[in-house]
């Protein structure tokens, strides 16, 4: 009885799967399909052919019989077929383009070319007619569903034609372009559509940061840009457009000039030129900056951006002379003498305490009047304003100086307190980072590992990025070196550099080069000391020390960077723009993946005079 049952419970289930399938078998066009994913094109040729008699088959089984016919070359039926299914649905555009697919299977060319056409005026003059564009979409869809891209720019730029609005259907195309990878023709689309609306000049900028990914994109946008802006003069939103292509370039001396010559003609107080400097100076490029923030003092004295400029063209100010080697301290006292004269012109209390932190600071490290930066860092520190990010940078500020001052345990609360007080946030994050770096001056790898392998998932990228390379220093060269001399030795020497013991400095890692001439630190060694001479004003001396780690240590984590920085000195401190090119060129193709090619880039673009 229970293998009854079971065979009987088998039974059921087999019917219960057959009948899905044996209804689906009631469906004509079912069997058809399965005919035709079979492979036997005769008998599904022979049963879509019974199935086309009655129109209400036909947009179930239209493509797979078209194909068929086209397939088994009976293109007598086929047309036929197309003709009658035509005559059935005329507002089907579709089964118009498959006859003239038909003509062109037959090599019968100036018949398909004549029907195309004849389907292509017939739409545009009925979306004219209507003025509605639904059509016009429709049959260009049809087209690019057939892989007829030649035919989908022709519907839509004959209609816009038809029609006579030159900036319709512009994105339509413009999309159509990038498909066939025709970038030149749709930056234009683009451009005739913000030519058209103006407002949407921010819709245009994505798209073009979405699609323009390399330089030479961006300098086919800059060709085309000029042109419209001669073809239409008194149109301001391709200056603007030009803007914004000089800062994707990173080329923010053509910006600037633009973005001046804009602010002028539109009279609206230098708000471009302004986000011009900002730009340039988020950048790093301080010249540039100050440029920009000072034609906005000169030239829109009644900008409300003006306050912003003034304090931004002293950091920008101060950025340069920081990084003018050797320092000029002449230079210096000036720019302290500034930031004074601004300080207490200021009428934001704040800003004029952020000024005063700066002073401090240059006073510091750069005229080693430790003293004098200590006190007015301490008035700054006790400023009634409770828990403000302002204080906490000028507690870290001073800890920095306590440190340069030999006194870490000093540094070490102030930091401490920072920590506490801005806990889970970029200032705290900030003051464990400078925790974690006196660590490792001091020698103490292990604690300072502590802080870095907390620091490496910060939220801030700059920090978590800092973290992670001192990180790997200290790993890199102790992993295989149990006493940790090297190691101990080379942050000592660190310090040194903090607190301007250059000379000193340069000794030390000289003699480290003695010992630990085969220690994996050994690249570490040169390109520190390289930094060290290039400060002292020794820029030939620089380049000797990168020299060795481009020849000898090509491996390393340090070649590109010593490459690129070889390349800017050469560039910058030696005026020597050939050999700076040749080494730009070499890091191009050397060390594709390295985060210096797009500067390296732009510098070698510039020197060839491309800007």
């Amino acid at each position: 009885m229970l293998i009854t049952m079971k065979k009987y419970g088998l039974a059921f289930c087999w019917l219960l799967s057959a009948t899905p399938m044996m209804a689906q078998s009631n469906d004509p066009v079912v069997l058809a399909d399965e005919y035709y994913r079979q492979g036997d094109l005769e008998k599904a040729e022979e049963q879509y052919r019974e199935l086309a008699g009655n129109p209400g088959y036909i947009p179930r089984i239209h493509g797979n019989y078209f194909k068929i016919l086209l397939s088994l070359q009976k293109f007598g039926k086929a047309e036929k077929y197309v003709r009658k299914v035509i005559r059935q649905y005329p507002q089907n555009y579709g089964y118009s383009v498959d006859l003239a697919l038909l003509f062109q299977a037959q090599h019968k060319q100036k018949a398909a070319k004549k029907h195309f056409d004849s389907i292509i005026q017939k739409v545009a003059n009925k979306a004219a007619a209507e003025q509605n564009t639904t059509v016009v979409r429709l049959l260009a869809q049809t087209f690019f569903e057939k892989n007829l891209r030649e035919k989908v720019l022709e519907i839509y730029q004959r209609a816009r034609e038809v029609m006579g609005r030159p900036g319709l259907f512009s994105l339509d195309l413009a999309q159509v372009y990038l498909f066939m990878n025709k970038k030149q023709l749709m930056i234009k689309e683009y451009l005739t559509f913000l030519k058209f609306q103006p407002q949407n000049l921010d819709h245009v900028k994505n798209s073009f940061q979405q699609v323009l990914n390399e330089a030479p994109d961006l300098d086919s946008l800059k060709v085309i840009l000029y042109d419209f802006i001669q073809k239409e003069a008194g149109n301001p939103v391709f200056n603007e457009m030009l803007v914004w292509t000089h800062l994707q370039q990173r080329n923010f001396g053509a910006a600037l000039r633009q973005a001046r010559a804009l602010d002028k003609r539109r009279d609206n107080q230098g708000e471009n030129t302004v986000n011009v400097g900002l730009i340039a100076f988020r950048n790093e490029d301080y010249p540039s900056a100050n440029k920009a923030f000072a034609s906005v003092i000169n030239d829109f004295p009644d900008s409300p951006n003006r306050r912003l400029a003034q304090n931004y063209v002293l950091l920008s100010e101060e950025e340069v002379v920081k990084s003018t080697y050797p320092i000029d301290t002449a230079a210096v006292r000036a720019l302290i003498k500034k930031y004074e004269i601004f300080r207490r012109a200021s009428r934001d209390f704040l800003t004029a305490l952020d000024a005063q932190r700066h002073q401090a600071l240059l006073h510091a490290f750069y005229l080693n009047e430790i003293e004098k930066s200590i006190g007015m860092l301490t008035d700054l520190v006790n400023q009634p304003i409770g828990k403000h990010p302002i204080v906490a940078e000028a507690k870290m500020d001073l800890a920095d100086i306590y440190l340069l001052d030999k006194q870490p345990w000093e540094s070490i609360l102030l930091y401490a307190q920072v920590e506490r007080q801005f806990k889970e946030e970029p200032l705290g994050y900030q003051a464990k980072l400078k925790s974690a770096r006196l660590s490792y001056f001091k020698g103490e790898f292990e604690l300072a590992q502590g802080h870095l392998d907390i620091l490496k998932l910060a939220t801030s990228r700059e920090i978590a990025n800092d973290a992670l390379d001192l990180s790997i220093l200290i790993k890199n060269n102790t992993v295989f070196d149990s006493t940790d001399l090297a190691m101990q030795e080379y942050a000592h020497a660190e310090l040194m550099l903090f607190q301007n013991q250059k000379r000193k400095a340069l000794l030390s890692l000289d003699s480290m080069l003695v010992k630990y001439a085969q220690h994996s630190i050994a690249d570490e060694i040169h390109y520190l000391k390289a930094k060290t001479h290039r400060e002292l004003g020794e820029p030939a001396k620089a380049v000797e020390s990168l020299n060795l780690i481009i020849e000898n240590f090509d491996y390393d984590i340090l070649a590109d960077d010593a490459l690129f920085l070889s390349a800017v000195i050469l560039e910058q401190d030696l005026k020597d723009k050939e050999n700076s090119m040749k080494r730009y060129t070499r890091l191009l193709s050397q060390f594709p993946g390295s985060i210096y090619v797009s500067a390296a880039r732009k510098r070698f673009r510039e020197l060839r005079g491309d800007f």
